[in-house]
């Protein structure tokens, strides 16, 4: 059936229908949504007392918990959804209520992490995004809670750190900060330094460095910028960390030694680019501009980055700018990453990209289509050509490698070069559109799923 698409579905044209008949509405579809059906419960046990709602989130977090059964990545996402709707009406229907109870509950809801993960395939990260969710409510519940004890609360938030083996442990000193204040700060400092004095009488226990993370973390929350740096060059990580140090030493003045930080930094060539502009940032305050220039150029050799060549125009006089622009489009034309020369000479001069296009298009990965099809779709008013190559070769992508799901894909950028073939004035040695169409066929005549579709979107080339 097909239906108006002029119908208003917006909250005020849906109010219309009335109370009874939205009920009805709801209620037909929980009988076959599992998920309408749990919320439309949770949103009416919202109304009742909130130790009767507390009782009935606390047995749907039972539940979870004593549920053995294995899931794998399709169902992984239904029980995400349903861990987040119980974190949603503990955070949103009982923590203004009863701040206690709701703290006590996401600390149960955050105790079921290690089993869940370990019964669940959560590739996509779904689950974890929850429970990370729940530790920043957790923190935030016990901050409502009045008169707790900074001792008590540090033992809480030590007890989850321990017992947890995936993301609740990383970030539970952020989480718990404010709640915890100086004193429970103070605290929760000496139970993992108890703890790091027990691993060291013994083997080395893979927990030590997230403990030694913790008080890292610890030291951030105070603001302690000298204890931060110490227990990362003890630690052994402050080259991993080099970039959180010297921002934090941006942050309070400290230029000269975050810049002399960074520029020291061994780290990996894949993390060269971040530290390179923190120093760039960093001469800039420091008004070293000729540096600063420098550094940007040499950067953007390596990247094409088009933010960085942005900031390098606009330190130069105005009349500089004209040459330094020429300069970085030859220099993109000659680059080793085309894909990056593509992008940038899209954005900066379309027959530069076109040139790119017409000398190298075999040389473009087709599976980039995120960077390609944007590329000709841009170029095509100006290059048909340079377009139609593009288009051509996401299309044989498609066909080389017997994609059928992407059939689809391969007839529209066909029907977009067939769309551009009038306009293009001159093949620059590139196959004509009717012998290309004679060759495609030559090659893929056995896909005959393919070009029935091709028939189907008025392209008979067979």
């Amino acid at each position: 059936m097909d239906l108006r698409s002029d119908i208003d579905l917006s909250p005020d044209a849906i109010e219309t229908l009335g109370a009874r008949r939205l009920a009805d509405l709801l209620l037909r579809h929980a009988g076959r949504d599992a998920a309408l059906r749990e919320e439309l419960r949770l949103a009416l046990l919202a109304a009742e007392p909130a130790d009767r709602l507390a009782g009935e989130l606390a047995e749907a977090i039972e539940a979870i918990d004593a549920d053995p059964r294995d899931c794998d990545g399709m169902e992984s996402g239904g029980l995400a959804a349903t861990l987040d709707r119980l974190r949603a009406s503990i955070t949103a229907d009982l923590l203004p209520r009863d701040p206690k109870a709701a703290a006590d509950l996401l600390g149960r809801l955050l105790r079921l992490e290690t089993g869940v993960l370990e019964r669940c395939d959560d590739s996509d990260g779904l689950i974890a995004d929850v429970f990370s969710s729940a530790l920043a409510d957790c923190g935030r519940a016990w901050l409502a809670v009045p008169g707790q004890p900074p001792q008590a609360l540090a033992e809480l938030v030590f007890g989850l750190f321990a017992e947890s083996d995936y993301s609740v442990r990383g970030d539970i000193v952020p989480a718990f900060k404010d709640a915890l204040g100086p004193v429970g700060l103070d605290a929760l400092e000496g139970l993992i330094r108890h703890r790091l004095g027990a691993l060291s009488d013994g083997p080395t226990d893979w927990r030590e460095a997230d403990l030694v993370r913790a008080l890292t973390e610890i030291a951030d929350a105070r603001g302690d910028l000298e204890s931060y740096i110490a227990l990362h060059e003890q630690a052994g990580t402050e080259a991993s960390a080099v970039k959180d140090i010297c921002e934090r030493l941006v942050a309070a003045g400290r230029l000269e030694e975050a810049l002399d930080r960074a520029q020291r930094a061994e780290v990996p060539g894949w993390r060269r680019g971040d530290i390179d502009r923190l120093r760039i940032d960093i001469l800039a305050r420091l008004e070293r501009t000729a540096e600063a220039q420098a550094l940007r150029r040499d950067l953007f050799a390596r990247t094409l980055s088009p933010t960085v060549l942005d900031s390098y125009l606009a330190a130069l006089p105005d009349a500089e700018r004209p040459a330094a622009l020429a300069g970085a489009i030859a220099l993109a034309q000659a680059h080793g990453d085309i894909h990056g020369a593509l992008e940038l000479l899209v954005r900066l001069d379309l027959d530069a990209a076109a040139t790119l296009v017409n000398r190298r298009v075999q040389d473009l990965n087709p599976q980039l289509y995120r960077v390609l099809r944007p590329a000709a779709a841009t170029l095509a008013a100006k290059h048909p050509l340079a377009a139609s190559l593009l288009f051509r070769h996401l299309a044989e992508s498609v066909l080389d490698q017997g994609q059928t799901s992407a059939y689809g894909y391969a007839v529209g950028d066909l029907e977009s070069a067939e769309g551009l073939s009038e306009t293009v004035a001159d093949w620059l040695g590139h196959p004509s559109h009717d012998l290309y169409r004679q060759q495609l066929f030559v090659r893929h005549h056995q896909k005959r799923a393919f070009w029935e579709r091709m028939r189907q979107a008025g392209l008979d080339w067979r």
